[in-house]
């Protein structure tokens, strides 16, 4: 019997990259009434806030948390007059602890699916290559990019759970690379770091702060009420220095955290993470992402690719695994 039951699948011959990725805020819906401006300060009194290490909170450990993830074969399946889209893909997730000056890469999982959509689902497991085997999973999508989009949302579940345990150990300060994804309190802190602006949220008088902000400098807290999240506070900061003919937005990043913390839990955040993370930017040239992707998120993230293994390898097992299930089928 077919290692894929009663599903003929067929590799996709062109290069996985042809293919859009998804921001991880593309999907929110938060609409401007959503938006409350008044926590900190009345919007006609904002101003750029520089925080002192009095008013800020520092933990005793940082914990920085992120994921890649990368497509490594998209699919066509077939049975008879169904046709689905699927994907080889793979992730993985980690932090890196940061603790009296020093920086350790802690804990961190590598996980493979074979997605398919449309629903459908291969009978087991495929174990590729010595130590690569491939989980089957299923959604209920059905246009091209849902079996990426689905790895994108096993991603960040795992994320997820990396960042509470480790927000729940002791009293860690735990930066979440991307939007918060969960509200309930822990014991320590978990902040959200989003690095690309797809969302202004402010209003033309809140968003001249913002470009006014010099580097370690913050807005205001503001809140966003969504249909689709929870409540967060949230605010701007200036982690570096822009060029003449950068983008407004060059080296600000949005920060957020569970409104459920407390306003004044809140502020201390907000002034900590500004005293903090300056420290961390990456120097343009040797990161394209630079000042926002942070030197440990850029590390982390170049570790996990390396644990991901080698993406030509595994495509050319991929391949061969496939053509050796369509010979068999026209035995």
């Amino acid at each position: 019997m077919s290692l894929f039951g009663d599903l003929e699948v067929h590799i996709d011959p062109w290069a996985v990259e042809y293919g859009p990725g998804f921001p991880a805020e593309a999907d929110e819906e938060v609409r401007p009434e959503q938006v409350l401006l008044d926590v900190e300060s009345p919007l006609t009194s904002w101003r750029a806030i520089q925080p002192t290490p009095a008013s800020s909170s520092m933990a005793r450990c940082v914990v920085f948390v992120d994921g890649v993830q990368r497509i490594e074969a998209r699919l066509i399946v077939t049975r008879e007059v169904l046709i689905a889209h699927g994907a080889f893909g793979s992730y993985a997730v980690g932090s890196v602890e940061i603790e009296n000056g020093a920086a350790a890469y802690g804990q961190w999982l590598v996980k493979r699916l074979v997605i398919l959509a449309s629903s459908q689902s291969i009978p087991a497991s495929v174990d590729l290559m010595p130590g690569v085997y491939y989980l089957p999973i299923s959604t209920v999508g059905t246009n091209p990019q849902a079996p990426a989009r689905m790895l994108h949302n096993e991603m960040r579940a795992e994320e997820e759970r990396f960042a509470r345990e480790l927000a729940d150990d002791g009293d860690n300060l735990v930066i979440l690379d991307g939007p918060l994804t969960f509200e309930e309190a822990v014991h320590g802190s978990a902040v959200g770091l989003v690095k690309r602006i797809f969302r202004l949220y402010l209003p033309p008088e809140g968003m001249d702060t913002v470009r006014r902000l010099a580097v370690g400098m913050r807005t205001p807290i503001f809140a966003l009420r969504s249909t689709r999240r929870f409540a967060r506070y949230s605010w701007y900061l200036r982690v570096g220095s822009s060029r003449s003919g950068d983008s407004p937005f060059a080296g600000i990043v949005r920060l957020e955290v569970s409104e459920g913390v407390g306003l004044q839990r809140a502020l201390a955040l907000a002034d900590g993470t500004s005293l903090l993370l300056p420290a961390f930017i990456s120097q343009r040239g040797a990161d394209p992402r630079a000042p926002q992707n942070l030197i440990p998120i850029g590390a982390l993230e170049a570790r996990l690719r390396h644990l991901m293994g080698d993406p030509r390898l595994i495509r050319r097992n991929i391949e061969s695994l496939i053509f050796r299930q369509a010979r068999l089928r026209e035995v």
